[in-house]
């Protein structure tokens, strides 16, 4: 009779462990109850530059996560990069040494590329300065030890922090042309009208004939798709009493002229300095030129209110930086070129023009270059079932708190990332935006649940949904994983 009972329990156990394998093994095939997210990597053939100017190295620079998430692959630095106005070479090394130190600048700097750039005055080293500068060349060999450009490259030998480089390839290559508007400048004067800083020198120049020369040979027959051209100062605009290349109208004209001769494809102008952003445009022959001004990072003139016939967008005064968006199509580059908030990411203006120059679909182009901009915000609900838990159910029995971090979110994901990698049975199903999928399989019967995590940026913390994909009951074993997951991020 023992025996009889004795074979009926180790049937019915092998029944139950063979049940629970059978379980396991169609865990692994079931869909799994998690949020159905879109695709969100850039379109192929996307190439994004980010820009900016106008930076206070002693404010505080928590903004590069907002600028990071637009996944630029190139910066460019605009000027005023640092504010030093100084010719003291331990003063100004300490300023810039300052900026690339901050944390949220150096992870920046992680995430992208390339970093170009050029300086305007005051990391030039004297407000409004120009040629008549006596510690310029100290300025110059600075800069480019801030931006890493390395000791054997053409500009360490030449006098002038004037550079071109090209990112991209073939047919959607895209020259970048920064130009120095410090080093050969030519003296401002005194001004004419009532409210203007400086008048018109006729016959002055900004960027001195060896400068000019080389600009003449990076435009003349350039092979790529696209011409970013990249200038401390406002090009375009007349109207207003600082400083702008209108003061040396000579000058002015001649780039003007140089760019009709020369006609380099799909050609546009950077700036800033101004603490504003705006877009300007004028006609050449049967193109467009277009400038957008991008300044400041850490400042900027909030009551600004000034006439610029050449204007073709809102004026603006809040804190902002800019991107363009190179996107390849059959017919050429287009290009998507925005101004936008450094506090919250939003857009504040936009350009959409084509390999032509003229403008082309906005809606259309921004819908592919950003096919999903909204971050998730929740996860979904847990079953009625007791295998699950999250911190965003109305269950209180399955309830949890959200994992607090500091930093960035990039650096909280990554950090999240290496956690979990760490432990065994552990696959990334499916990373987007600020949602991560893994699934966890269960120690000797292999059974496969669903791990879900959004990171919520503005409150620093990271939500999470753990629920098992099949049975009833898991008898604790999605809270004690995520026991497990919160105390191995927190020892990272």
């Amino acid at each position: 009779m023992l025996k009889t009972i004795l074979k009926v329990i180790a049937a019915l156990v092998l029944a139950i462990i063979g049940g629970a394998f059978y379980l396991a093994g169609a865990s692994e095939n079931v869909e799994p109850d998690t949020l159905e997210v879109a695709d969100l990597s850039p379109p192929e053939g996307l190439m994004t530059i980010a820009f900016g100017s106008c930076n206070r190295e002693d404010k505080p620079q928590d903004f590069w996560p907002v600028i990071a998430k637009n996944k630029p692959e190139t910066w460019l630095w605009l000027g005023d990069n640092v504010y030093a106005d100084t010719g003291d070479r331990d003063q100004l090394q300490a300023e810039f040494d300052r900026q690339k130190n901050a944390p949220e600048y150096a992870a920046f700097l992680a995430s992208v590329k390339q970093v170009y750039g050029i300086y305007d005055d005051h990391d030039y080293g004297l407000n409004d300065g120009g040629k008549e500068w006596e510690h310029k060349a100290m300025a110059q060999e600075l800069l480019l030890d801030f931006l890493d450009v390395p000791a054997d490259a053409a500009v360490r030998s030449q006098a002038g922090v004037y550079q071109s480089y090209t990112v991209g390839e073939g047919n959607n290559s895209v020259k970048i042309i920064l130009l120095d508007t410090r080093y050969f400048r030519d003296a401002v004067v005194p001004p004419t009208k009532k409210g203007h800083r400086y008048g018109q020198n006729a016959n002055g120049d900004i960027l001195g004939e060896a400068q000019w020369a080389w600009l003449e040979k990076e435009l003349t027959n350039s092979p790529a798709a696209a011409h970013v051209i990249g200038s401390s100062i406002q090009v375009l605009p007349q109207e207003h009493g600082y400083e702008k290349w209108d003061i040396f109208p000579a000058a002015r004209e001649r780039l003007l002229a140089l760019l009709s001769a020369t006609r380099p494809a799909l050609p546009i102008l950077l700036s800033g300095d101004r603490h504003l952003a705006e877009i300007s445009r004028v006609a050449i022959e049967d193109q467009f030129l277009y400038e957008i001004t991008a300044s400041g990072l850490t400042h900027s003139y909030e009551a600004a209110d000034e006439p610029n016939a050449h204007r073709v967008s809102p004026l603006i005064g809040e804190k902002n930086f800019g991107l363009l968006h190179f996107l390849a199509g059959a017919s050429g580059l287009q290009l998507l070129a925005e101004v936008r908030a450094i506090d919250n990411n939003e857009v504040l203006t936009s350009l959409a023009i084509g390999p032509d120059t003229k403008p082309v679909n906005k809606a259309a182009l921004s819908a592919i270059i950003h096919p999903k901009d909204d971050m998730l915000s929740q996860l979904k609900e847990c079953p009625e079932s007791p295998n699950c838990v999250s911190t965003q159910t109305a269950q209180a029995d399955k309830k949890r708190e959200a994992i607090p971090y500091t930093g960035t979110f990039e650096e909280a994901k990554e950090k999240l990332k290496r956690a979990i990698n760490s432990m065994p049975r552990t696959t990334l199903k499916s990373e987007s935006g600020n949602y991560l999928h893994y699934t966890f399989k269960t120690f000797l019967i292999p059974f496969t649940d669903d791990v879900e995590f959004l990171f919520d940026e503005e409150a620093k913390l990271i939500h999470y949904r753990s629920a098992s994909r099949v049975g009833h009951s898991d008898l604790g074993a999605n809270s004690r994983r995520m026991n497990k997951v919160v105390k191995a991020f927190h020892e990272q």
